[in-house]
Order: C-alpha cells, then structure tokens, then sequence
C-alpha cells in the first residue's frame, strides 16, 4: 500500500532524468570526441550570428570573405590554430533508394577515425574500412537489408556496396540511414575538428565572421554562459510553476489515496493489540505513550516500505531503459538518479504512512482499558460534524469544478484551467472521506433484508468504521474518475461520429502514396497483388505536368462553388474500373462517353453545353495557369465527396498532364477486404515507409485510447477491496470461528467473506458512479467549445447507462466472487475465543 505507489513514483523522475540528454550529455551524440563541429549554414555567403549551442543560426547581410564559394577540409583548417586536425563529413549528395518511399540518406565519415567515437554506435558487424563498403542502421537491417547485404547509392549506380555492420544513430533509433566512406563526389559541408587547445567563444565568433557555424565542447560545457534570452527563460518560469501547481495537486490525491488504503491497516492493527495497549495503560501509561507507539509502528513500517520502493524504482527504471527507448525512437542519456527528487518520494511515503497511522492513533490513546482487558469490542462513533463538513465540501468541489468549466471552458483540460478540475476533484475526494462513515452506516441498514451473511457482513462494516470507511473511500475515489472519464469518452466518441466523414465506399480498402515515382508505384502495386492473389486492384491517379517528386498540380473547375469542387485533390484520371467504383454500378452510356475521351463530372450544375472548364495551376513555374474546357457528361455518384471530375487518361495527355498514379483501391463490389486480409496488406505497407499508407473504410470506429487509465482505475478499485476484505477477515476471524462453533457450514463462512467485499465494492462503486456524473458532465459539456468540422449539430453530452450500469452490478460481483476463492474457511479450535 505504501511501497508500489513509492516504486512508481520515483521510476517516473529517474526515467524523466535519464532521457532528458542536456547539451553537455549530448556532445559525444553531436560531435563524438571531437573539439568541435564546424558546418556551412543553409544560406551560405554571409557573416553568422549564432547561439552558444550552434544550432540555431542566421546569416546576416553582410559579406563573408568566402562568399558562397564551396568550402574544403584544407580551408578550414588555415583557420584553425596550428596542429588542428579536421576530417569530413558528407550529406545530402548521395541516397539509397530501396523500395521505400523516402530515400534513405546516406552519411559518409569514416567511423574508424577516434574522433567519431560515440555519434553512432555499433550494433553489428564492423565500420566500413574500403570505399565500397557500408554500415546501415538497425530499422533498414530489420526491413532485410543485413550484413552481406548489396545495395547501390545514388550517383554511383556502378559500384555495388556490402553492408558489414549495424549501427545506431544515437539522435533517431526508428529511421533508416546509411553510413559510407568519404568519396569525392558532393561538397564537403560539415568538419570534425581537434584542435590543440578548447575552442572559446571568441573563436567562436571569429568563424562567424568567416561565415561558419561552430559547435564548441568548451562553450556548451561552460556553466558561466547564458542558457537563453530573459523572454525564453520567463516563458519556461511560467510554464515550469503552472507544471509544479498541478503536479503537487496531483500528489495530494496520490497521498491521500494511500492513506485511504493503508490507514485500514494500522486499525486493524491496533484493534488487535488492545490488549496490549490496554496493559500498558494500566500500568501507568499515559495517552500520548499510546499514540506514540502507534505512531513508531508507522514510522518504522513506512520508512521500510519506502526505501524498499524506492529501491524497487530505481531497478525498475533502470530495466525499463530498453523499452522507453524502443518507444521512444532515441538513445537515453546517462543512467541518473534525481537524488532530491528520490528523497522527497520517500519522505512522502514515510509522511503518507504516518498520516494513515494519525487516526489510528487517536484510537489508540482513548482505548478502554476495563473493555479492553475484558476482550470487550468498542463500537465506533461517528462525529456528528463530519457529515455536514463533508456534503459542505462536495458542494463545494462541485462548484469548482462547474465554474472552471462555464467560465473558461477553452482551459479546462488545457493550462491553469485545469487547475480548478483537479482542485475541485480532490475537494471532491476528502468531502467523501468525510462522508463515508455516514453512507456505511446507512448502507448497512439498506442491507437488514439480505440473506444472513451479508447482513452478517454489513454489520462487521459498520461496527468497524474505522476499517470500512477509509476503503469505501478508496473505491469511491477510483469510481469518481473512473466514471467521468467514461462519460467524456463516450461524449468525445459521440462528436467524432456526428462529424466523421467515410473517405471511400464502406468495405473499400485504399493504399495512398505521397508523390510517388511510376516505379515505386508498380513495386507497390506488386507488393500488394501479391498479398491479395487475384483480387482487381483500380489505379487512381492524379494530374501533373512531371512524374518526379513534387511536381503536382491542381485542376480544379471555374464553375464550382469554392468549399465544394475547387480543391486541388477532387480531379483524378483513371480508367472504366475508377468509374464503375464512384459511380456503384455499371453504366454503359457513361463508360462509353469515358473510353470516348469525355470526362464524368460528380456533381450537379457544372456541365455547360456538354462541356466541363477547368484550370490548371501550374504552381511557381506558371502562377496564373490556364483555363480548359472538356467534353464531359454528368453522372450521379454511390457517395459524395469521393471526386468531382474523373477524366480520361487520353484527353489528360492532351492538355499535357502526366497522370501520377497515388492511390490502389479495392472495390468492395467486385471483393470483400476480411480481416485477415487487411492485417496482412497494413504489414507488408509498413515496411513501405511513413509515405505508404492504408486503410480499410469500415466508418466510425471509436478508439479507446483511455484504456491504460480504465485499467488502472479498476486495479485501484479492486485493489482497494481485495485490501480491505483482507484486513476484515483478519479482524472478524473471532466472528467466523464463533459461527464455526455454532454449526455453521465452510460456505456460510465463505458466503461472510463473499459479502464483506461484495459490501464494501457495492458501497464505494455506487457513491462513486453518483459523484462521478458531476465532473463527467462537466467535462463532456466543455467539448462544446471546439466546433466539429465539418459543422454538424451537436450530440450533447452522452452518458453510457449500459457501461455505467454494468460498472456498479458487475464489479462488486467480481469482487465478491474472487474474496470467496481465496477465502479462509478451515477453523482449528484449540481454546475458548471471547
């Protein structure tokens, strides 16, 4: 109860810690053990102002001494001190153009030479060591291109190059790269520099002014230079003490949930040495020595709960580097430890351990001694202001949360509105702990009717207040968010399908491509006959004036109305099978006029005397483009916003477009795409690169991306019970085995235990779903103020009874259902139990 939240806790700051690289931590990524990076800006030509970090970098108007003449290695080291040293680095003149979509870059530096030591790491293999050989990254080598693999570079068709290792590049594990030797081809346009002494700032801007940007081990290891201008340092304050408010908000719930959890563990601890206590009363102990005692327990327990989960976060964090980093896509820095931060965790479970034990405690100092001494139980008592206080502050809480959502609804989930929603919750929270003992006892009499073991059990929760209400809470408090966050889900999954818009026809699996080559094209197109054998694919194309990469252009018609035809996207050339899929059927006459060379306009209105006009954008080389006119028929399409004009690729050719074939469609009324089908095309397209994508039109289909959370809030909820029924069977084994005397069969005893969690689930699962409509509502109804697009009428705020419902039956049945499984029944009498 103490120790997991404190194992999470600090894993999350060591993780955050170990994958924050700070510039310092970054050098050997940037510039191995170089003493410098030296490289020529975007712009070349001008003097350079730079920052200390020399990423950012502008060229001024003034005139460098080199101008925009390509620099060499020799160059750059003339001005350098003498005895420097400086190897190249290329990029950008070659790539590697696999079947992927985007070329892969190609890098040439020679990773022998010590200077590069730490800018990529080897996974593989061995460096290239001849100009014909080469070093690959882990994702091209687990997309099949391997070591003794043989592939060709851009610009060298004729040289064959064998991969002879794997590397990392330590900035972007998930991309694909290629690492060569130097070669002669391309400009120079990076250097490695080792120089005799550091390189200072005042080199620094000496190399600016010959037009160069400079990465200095010494000035990004400098602590004295300035991190930043006072504007970015005051935007971070503000952020940093925003991030800080909420985060401490944050861990008070956290804390006063394990106080919930664990403060039924210290009363059960004390109800079972009052005999103990009551000893050490009678023989002169005073109130306070009892409260302290109890107090000591949780000290010593708390402090060793903590360090053991401390101990625990860091191992764990340390075994979960692997995967963030997988996750991640990049390297994580040096393994740290955020001593401050792991000290303060574990003061906050020792502090939470404590806080649980405060109450407990109080019990302790007021035991009876006589009742106790005599193995009489007391009854608990409730303070009669405890249940005023409480509804108080639900109202409150209440009202917190309301206002921030009516009165600055754009922040409610976003910046310091947010603010009020957790501050409101956790009002919300304690007014249940202070209303919790009241609701038990009343819960407990709304059960009289119930068979005997659960009257049995409920009245064992209500004799044990102490032990019940803090548990309730518990559970409750899970609920609350719990069920607000299914309210909004649903809410949010209720506008999304209002406003959603199907691409293609229901059932039609689509593969698109961004500014693909005709080759990349027909590979693609193998790929995927060769994942669907004999299913038609239909070639969608769309109207350039070349064939190579970003060279298209937008068609659009004059006569259209703006938000309806005059997108660029809506002309496509293609063929009688593009025709029979827009159209949802087979039209002779239309297929007729197409193979005629007439293009089929989608919508209404538009053809003029048997003619459609059109306007081809020619983009920079020709910014005021031209007007058209084809001979077109008009034709009423399955769906809307499919495409507007479908010209043929005959009259297309005669306006001089070159039809670009972007998208492979599937018609669902010639094949039906199952599942299995789909998951083997969208594995074999994500080998294609993020250019390749696909998609099989099934309309909405709401994600559940709160999932983790659902899950976590029902561990919490169930966690919570399967704790508490623990401790009351502890603390009412005297009650069982007083029914074990009288006759009472193992399943009555186990029905008693069945009923101690089915009560408390019950109670705390049925409180939390009513308070959690409230901050539900409220979020779902701030949604509102991001209007749906296209504009479509609101949903209002939709609750899921069926899912709500299934919540308050289902989960205390569970619950009951499992305490019953491992429940203790086998009872040994050996003496008389009082």
């Amino acid at each position: 109860m103490i120790g997991l939240p404190v194992l999470v806790i600090t894993a999350l700051p060591v993780l955050i810690a170990t994958f924050e690289v700070t510039p310092e931590e970054g050098l050997s990524r940037d510039m191995g053990t170089a003493d410098a990076r030296i490289r020529v800006p975007p712009y070349p030509g001008g003097r350079v102002l730079q920052d200390y970090l020399g990423r950012d970098a502008i060229t001024t108007g003034d005139p460098s001494p080199q101008g925009a003449k390509p620099w060499t290695a020799e160059e750059v080291a003339g001005l350098l001190p003498p005895g420097s040293r400086v190897i190249p680095i290329r990029s950008g003149s070659r790539v590697y153009r696999g079947k992927w979509f985007d070329p892969t870059p190609v890098v040439e530096i020679d990773l022998r030479d010590p200077l590069t030591r730490g800018m990529y790491l080897l996974r593989q293999g061995r460096f290239p060591a001849a100009a014909d050989e080469v070093v690959v990254s882990t994702w091209l080598a687990r997309h099949g291109v391997g070591i003794r693999s043989a592939i060709s570079l851009s610009g060298s068709s004729t040289i064959s190059y064998r991969v002879v290792g794997v590397v990392d590049d330590a900035h972007s594990l998930g991309r694909g790269l290629v690492v060569a030797m130097p070669g002669t081809a391309g400009r120079q346009s990076e250097w490695l520099v080792d120089t005799p002494g550091p390189v200072l700032w005042n080199h620094v801007l000496r190399l600016n002014a010959q037009g160069l940007v400079i990465q200095s081990r010494a000035v990004i290891s400098d602590p004295k230079h300035p991190q930043g201008t006072i504007m970015e340092m005051g935007m971070v304050i503000s952020t940093d003490t925003e991030r800080l408010a909420i985060a401490a908000l944050v861990i008070m719930m956290i804390v006063l949930e394990v106080v919930l959890l664990a403060g039924p563990a210290f009363a059960v601890g004390i109800r079972r040495r009052r005999r103990e206590l009551a000893l050490v009363a009678a023989q002169g102990g005073a109130r306070h020595h009892l409260g302290s005692m109890v107090l000591a327990d949780a000290l010593v327990l708390g402090g060793v709960a903590a360090s053991c989960g401390a101990a625990g976060g860091l191992a764990g964090a340390w075994a979960a580097i692997p995967v963030v980093e997988h996750v991640n896509g990049s390297l994580a820095g040096p393994y740290e430890v955020p001593i401050g931060q792991v000290a303060g965790v574990v003061v906050l479970g020792i502090a939470g351990a404590l806080l649980a034990a405060v109450v407990p405690a109080r019990q302790a100092a007021r035991t009876d001694v006589v009742g106790a001494l005599a193995g009489l139980r007391g009854e608990a008592r409730i303070r009669k202001g405890w249940p005023l206080a409480g509804l108080a502050l639900l109202v409150s809480g209440f009202a917190v949360t309301i206002h921030a959502a009516v009165r600055e609804p754009w922040f409610l989930l976003d910046g310091l509105g947010s603010l009020g929603l957790v501050g409101g919750s956790f009002c919300t929270m304690v007014a249940l702990v202070l209303l919790t003992p009241w609701l038990v006892e009343v819960a407990a009499g709304l059960a009289a009717r119930l068979p005997f073991p659960f009257r049995l059990a409920a009245r064992d929760a209500t004799r044990n207040r102490g032990r019940t209400a803090p548990a309730v809470a518990a559970v409750a408090a899970a609920t609350v968010g719990l069920v607000a966050m299914m309210i909004v889900v649903a809410t949010n999954q209720a506008r999304q399908a209002v406003g959603y818009r199907p691409e293609q026809v229901y059932g039609t699996l689509s593969v698109d491509m961004v500014a693909p080559r005709p080759d990349q094209a027909r590979r693609l197109r193998t790929g995927i006959e060769r994942e669907l054998p004999g299913v038609p694919l239909i070639e969608v194309a769309r109207p350039s004036f070349q064939e190579d990469f970003g060279s298209g252009v937008g068609v659009r018609s004059l006569s259209c109305v703006p938000e309806q035809m005059c997108a660029k996207h809506r002309v496509v050339i293609g063929g009688r099978d593009l025709l029979r899929y827009l159209a949802g059927r087979d039209e002779p006459a239309a297929a007729a006029a197409l193979a005629g060379g007439k293009a089929v306009v989608f919508h209404p209105g538009v053809v003029t005397g048997g003619k459609v006009a059109l306007h081809l954008d020619g983009g920079d080389d020709d910014p005021a483009g031209r007007a058209v006119s084809v001979p077109a028929i008009e034709m009423t399409p399955v769906q809307p916003g499919l495409a507007d004009v479908l010209v043929p690729v005959p009259p297309a050719t005669n306006l001089g477009l070159k039809p670009r074939v972007e998208q492979f469609l599937v018609d669902p009324g010639r094949h039906v795409i199952t599942r299995a089908e789909e998951k083997r095309v969208l594995r074999m397209l994500g080998d294609w690169g993020p250019n390749v994508s696909g998609h099989v039109e099934r309309g909405y289909e709401g994600q559940m991306n709160v999932l983790v959370l659902g899950a976590a809030a029902l561990l919490l909820v169930l966690g919570g019970t399967f704790a508490a029924t623990g401790l009351a069977a502890v603390d009412a084994w005297p009650d069982v085995t007083t029914l074990a005397v009288i006759g009472a069969p193992p399943g009555t005893r186990r029905m008693v235990t069945m009923g101690q969690a089915w009560f408390i689930a019950a109670t705390g699962v049925v409180l939390g779903a009513v308070v959690g409509f409230v901050p539900g509502i409220t979020v779902a109804w701030s949604l509102r103020v991001y209007p749906l697009y296209p504009p479509t009428p609101e949903p209002g705020v939709v609750i899921p009874w069926a899912d709500i419902i299934g919540l308050v039956v289902l989960l205390p049945l569970v619950a009951g259902l499992v305490a019953g499984v491992f429940a203790r029944t086998r009872v040994t009498l050996t003496r008389r139990v009082t």
